[in-house]
C-alpha cells in the first residue's frame, strides 16, 4: 500500500508491516487448536485482532487529506489501488485453489469446489471479498468520502478537536463499562444484559455516523494533526493505557465476558500502538529499506494470506503434538505463511499488478494522482 508523498515514516512502516503479520496470525490460530488441554485460541486471536482497527487508523491517517488533484483523479486512483489488486490476485488465488485442490477451504463447498469456469472463479471471488477479504469492502466507502471528511474536521479547531476526542474516549469507558455488566450475565445474574442494554439505550456508547470501524478511520487523522502538539507525558500515558487494554481485551476475551465488535478498548489500543510506532528508531539503510517494501506491499500479502496459510498448515499436522511443540511448530507455520505471502507479493506486483496499473493510469491520465494507503484482514 502506497503511502502519500514526501519522505516515508519507518515507524509507521513497521505498525504497518507487524500489523500485517497480525492479520496472517489471527487467520492461523484456528490451526493451533488446544494446548495441555486448554483452548486459548479465543484470547490469542483477540490479541493479534487489534490488527484492524490499526489498519483502519492507518486507512485514514493518510487517506484524510486535501486532494491533489481533482475528485475524478481521486477516484479512479482508489480504482487502481485498491480495486484492481482485487481483481488481480483472486484471479490468481483462484488459479492456485483449483490448481493445489484447496478451493473448498478458501470459501467454496459442495459442488461448486471442483467447478473451475468462470461462474466456479465469480463464486469463489463472491466468496473470498466478503470472508476473508471483508476488510477492503468495508474500507471502500470511507476512502470515497475521506475528501469529504477532511473537509468537515479540518474545520474544527485544535480545541474542538481535542474536545471530540474527549467525548469519544468517555464514550468508549461507557461502553466497556456496559459490555462489563452484560457479562455479569454469564454468572449468573440474569437481569445484567437487560440492564446493559437500557444503559446504552440511554446514553449510546458511539456517535453516529462514527460508528464501529470508521471511528477509527477518523482517529487517524486525529493522531496525525494531533500527534505533534501532544505532549511527552500524555503520549506515555496513552502507551501505558493502550498496552494494558490491549492485553486486558484479550483476557476478557479469552475467559468469556461480553465485548462489542469492534471493542470500546480498541479506541485506547490503537492510541498506543501509533504512539509506539511514533518512538520507533531504525538504523541502517538495509533495515529501513526492507521495512518500507515489506509495508508497500502490505495490501498483496493481505491479498494472497489465506491462501499462503492454507497451503502452508495444509502440510503441517499439529494434531500430533501438543504443548511447546504445538505452540513453536504454529509459530513456524505462521511466520512461513507470512514469509510465502510476502515473496509472492512481491514477485506478482512487480510482475503483474504493476504494469496493468500503469497501463490504467495512463488510460485513466492519473499517472501523477496521488496514492492513498490501505490495508486488509
Amino acid at each position: 500500500m502506497g503511502a502519500g508523498s514526501g519522505e516515508r515514516d519507518v515507524g509507521l512502516d513497521l505498525l504497518r508491516s507487524v500489523a500485517m503479520f497480525a492479520v496472517v496470525a489471527v487467520h492461523a490460530v484456528p490451526y493451533l487448536g488446544v494446548v495441555c488441554g486448554a483452548d486459548v485460541t479465543e484470547g490469542l486471536a483477540k490479541l493479534f485482532l487489534l490488527c484492524d482497527p490499526v489498519f483502519f487508523a492507518l486507512s485514514g491517517y493518510f487517506a484524510i487529506r486535501p486532494l491533489k488533484g481533482t475528485l475524478r483523479d481521486y477516484y479512479l486512483g482508489k480504482f487502481v489501488s485498491v480495486v484492481v489488486p482485487i481483481i488481480v490476485y483472486s484471479v490468481v488465488a483462484y488459479a492456485f485453489a483449483a490448481r493445489f485442490g484447496y478451493l473448498g477451504a478458501l470459501g467454496l463447498d459442495g459442488d461448486a469446489s471442483s467447478a473451475v469456469s468462470p461462474a466456479g472463479y465469480l463464486a469463489f471471488a463472491s466468496s473470498i471479498i466478503s470472508g476473508a477479504w471483508w476488510f477492503v469492502p468495508v474500507l471502500i466507502p470511507m476512502l470515497l468520502g475521506a475528501p469529504f471528511l477532511f473537509v468537515m474536521l479540518e474545520a474544527l479547531s485544535d480545541s474542538q478537536l481535542r474536545l471530540l476526542v474527549k467525548v469519544v474516549i468517555a464514550l468508549s469507558l461507557w461502553g466497556v463499562a456496559c459490555d462489563l455488566v452484560a457479562s455479569l450475565s454469564a454468572f449468573g445474574v440474569t437481569w445484567a444484559a437487560d440492564l446493559s442494554s437500557t444503559l446504552l439505550h440511554l446514553i449510546p456508547a458511539r456517535m453516529e455516523p462514527l460508528f464501529g470501524y470508521p471511528l477509527f478511520f477518523c482517529m487517524g487523522y486525529a493522531l496525525r494533526r494531533l500527534g505533534s502538539v501532544t505532549s511527552g507525558e500524555a503520549r506515555n500515558h496513552a502507551l501505558l493505557l493502550g498496552l494494558l487494554f490491549w492485553v486486558g481485551d484479550a483476557l476478557l476475551a479469552q475467559f468469556g465476558f461480553e465485548r462489542s465488535n469492534p471493542s470500546h478498548l480498541w479506541v485506547f489500543s490503537t492510541v498506543g500502538a501509533f504512539v509506539l510506532a511514533a518512538g520507533v528508531r531504525v538504523r541502517g539503510s538495509r533495515a529501513t529499506r526492507f521495512i518500507e517494501w515489506t509495508s508497500r506491499r502490505s495490501y498483496s500479502i493481505y491479498l494472497f494470506q489465506a491462501a499462503a496459510i492454507v497451503l502452508v498448515f495444509g502440510h503441517v499436522d499439529l494434531a500430533a503434538f501438543d504443548g511447546a511443540t504445538r505452540v513453536f511448530l504454529w509459530l513456524v507455520a505462521t511466520f512461513a505463511s507470512y514469509a510465502l505471502s510476502w515473496c509472492a507479493a512481491s514477485v506478482l506486483d512487480i510482475v503483474l499488478l504493476a504494469p496493468i496499473q500503469r497501463c490504467l493510469k495512463q488510460a485513466f491520465g492519473i499517472a501523477g494522482a496521488r496514492q492513498v494507503s490501505t490495508k486488509a484482514n
